[in-house]
């Protein structure tokens, strides 16, 4: 990105910020890449800084950090097209490391194999088997109580198509995958989409279904994706970037976390 659009478009921002309700509509703190919803086009926010937009931030996707919403979600799922990194099964996330801010950490509820744009702290409480991230420490009180609130995000990606990661690999001693707690029905579908998690009543429509085995491959194919939708950052009025025949989807590169 030129310095020009850096110089333009970091102004706005701190407008932004600065006001909390707008005639454009009521404005929601960001902070951190995150899906941009279907009903306002589409697509990935990549800006990586607090920003604000004028639509909410669910429940099940979205933890609060400070006055900001983090996406804590799958963005593989809705497009994103930037560094990966493969899980299995829910975990923690350190929410200061990836965004910034006070320590902070939330929970992740996803089960089976995912993707984050993040890869976890170093640390005893995770272990990379082929190339996949487990949690393995011992959950926290709070972990496990949160679940039945935010377990309900699984039903939210269950129906979505696309590339996630497949596992191969037997998974270490202490996986929280394993643990009652955490447990829950699902059945891994072989089929064209070889590793997707399905759950419940639509497992097995058109595919061979079996009950899962705790081995994970990490072996993504994944095409281009074409990522559309406006990455708008909004002040007293809309900042559109086609207006000067620049679209980035959002890539606004002048905001990088130092």
């Amino acid at each position: 990105m030129s310095r020009w659009w850096t110089l333009v478009l970091l102004p706005c921002a701190v407008v932004a910020l600065a006001h909390g309700d707008s005639k454009f509509g009521k404005q929601v703190r960001f902070a951190g890449v995150h899906p941009i919803p279907k009903s306002e086009g589409g697509g990935i926010c990549y800006i990586e800084g607090p920003h604000v937009h004028i639509y909410a931030a669910d429940k099940l996707e979205y933890r609060e950090h400070g006055p900001d919403h983090v996406f804590v979600g799958d963005p593989v799922a809705y497009g994103f097209d930037g560094p990966r990194f493969a899980y299995n099964g829910p975990h923690p996330i350190h929410v200061d490391d990836v965004v910034g801010g006070p320590p902070d950490v939330e929970y992740c509820y996803l089960r089976g194999p995912h993707f984050h744009n993040f890869a976890p702290p170093d640390g005893p409480d995770f272990e990379k088997h082929g190339d996949a991230y487990f949690y393995v420490a011992e959950p926290p009180r709070a972990f496990i109580d949160a679940r039945p609130q935010f377990i309900g995000i699984n039903d939210r990606y269950r129906p979505l198509v696309y590339d996630r990661p497949r596992i191969e690999v037997e998974p270490p001693r202490g996986w929280i995958g394993v643990r009652p707690e955490f447990v829950g029905p699902g059945v891994v579908v072989e089929g064209p989409h070889a590793g997707v998690v399905v759950d419940g009543p639509h497992a097995g429509i058109g595919v061979d279904v079996h009950i899962p085995v705790p081995s994970v491959h990490i072996g993504v194919d994944v095409p281009g994706v074409e990522v559309r939708g406006p990455g708008v950052i909004v002040r007293d009025r809309p900042v559109i970037i086609e207006e000067r025949g620049h679209h980035d989807n959002g890539r606004h590169e002048g905001w990088h976390k130092h």
